[in-house]
């Protein structure tokens, strides 16, 4: 059953008898919902239902990257904190689903042992669909067995690999999605000198699309439509483009933003377009413009026309908040180290059922 997020919302509005038309609505747009933070707290990897913590199972040490839910089931994807200390990619990864952890090297099939010097990786994104889970990731193997490529691709669905693609070549992973049941993979090709250029295309399961030169793919999209889309950058020009691949027509993006969009949802026949401390919805800017400077935006979700943020101060530092609004309206705040804190914490993710 869904609950109410935070009752104490509405407090103030109780202490003056009344209830002004803004959070008359809140309280009803919200109160079919249950909100879901993830992140950590004293170095401890833990998520917020409602506000109410829960522990993850061994989690000390870690920190809570992703959650997301899906019928009833609670799942959470993370790392060590140490290496996020380090700069290092991650190669200790972590995913619970309803508190039980796995390790990733283990859950995965034929993940080695993950230490530094073993040439593979697994994206940071964590894809859950019809109660089934999807990771990314790949393999070099400078050894190859015949008919193997150096680079290889795969992706894992309840913890079983299927190949994507393997390359000879020196190639590089994009972002990765599901859309329709099938894996769309970005990557970057053919790397040629004087001038320095490449290829961009991506793998729709095991088929390869050029797409661009120069860039990096950054996501992929379905609309309401069925129309799916590529979000890459050119990172010689940092121009950003939202192509439809089945059409390969372009949708305009917001030109002149107050910073750089780094950020794309889809939701429905709506585009949002967020930025550091602004978003778009569709070609309308909106900007934060909080009056205690919790603007800069860590995590973003839309649901039925609501705006659900994690935000953190401008120029935070150790000893600040980290604060979750529904619209402009405070419903969370959590106190928030930085990693290289030994009591690391922060709030990370953000999703709304």
């Amino acid at each position: 059953m869904k609950t109410l997020i935070l009752p104490f919302l509405f407090l103030l509005t109780f202490v003056f008898s009344c209830k002004t038309d803004d959070s008359e609505i809140l309280e009803k747009n919200v109160a079919s919902v249950d909100l879901y933070i993830a992140g950590a707290e004293n170095n401890q990897a833990c998520y917020w239902k409602n506000g109410q913590k829960v522990i993850l199972q061994n989690g000390t040490g870690l920190y809570a990257t992703q959650i997301i839910v899906q019928n009833n089931n609670v799942y959470v994807y993370g790392a060590m904190t140490s290496e996020y200390n380090s700069g290092l990619t991650s190669k200790h990864l972590y995913f619970w689903k309803n508190g039980v952890k796995y390790n990733l090297d283990e859950y995965l099939q034929d993940v080695p042992d993950p230490s530094p010097d073993n040439n593979f990786g697994i994206s940071s994104k964590m894809i859950v669909e019809n109660g089934n889970t999807y990771f990314c990731g790949y393999f070099v193997n400078f050894n190859p067995l015949p008919n193997q490529g150096i680079y290889s691709y795969y992706f894992w669905k309840n913890g079983i690999k299927t190949l994507i693609a393997g390359n000879n070549e020196i190639t590089f992973p994009g972002s990765y999605n599901l859309i329709n049941n099938e894996i769309y993979l970005g990557i970057r090709k053919n790397y040629q000198s004087n001038p320095i250029t490449w290829d961009t295309g991506f793998y729709k399961n095991n088929t390869y699309f050029p797409l661009a030169t120069d860039s990096h793919i950054l996501n992929f999209y379905k609309d309401a439509n069925n129309d799916i889309y590529a979000y890459y950058r050119n990172l010689f020009t940092n121009q950003k483009y939202l192509k439809n691949i089945q059409t390969n027509s372009f949708v305009a993006i917001p030109s002149n933003p107050p910073g750089e969009i780094v950020d794309v949802i889809f939701d429905g026949n709506d585009k949002y377009y967020i930025g550091d401390n602004f978003y778009y919805k569709n070609n309308v800017l909106v900007m934060f413009n909080d009056p205690n400077g919790f603007n800069r935006i860590r995590g973003f979700m839309v649901k039925d026309n609501q705006i659900y943020t994690i935000r953190y101060k401008d120029g935070a530092s150790i000893g600040v908040l980290a604060k979750v609004f529904i619209n402009n309206t405070e419903v969370m705040s959590q106190p928030i180290t930085m990693v290289f804190d030994p009591n690391v914490g922060g709030l990370l993710s953000i999703f709304v059922d």
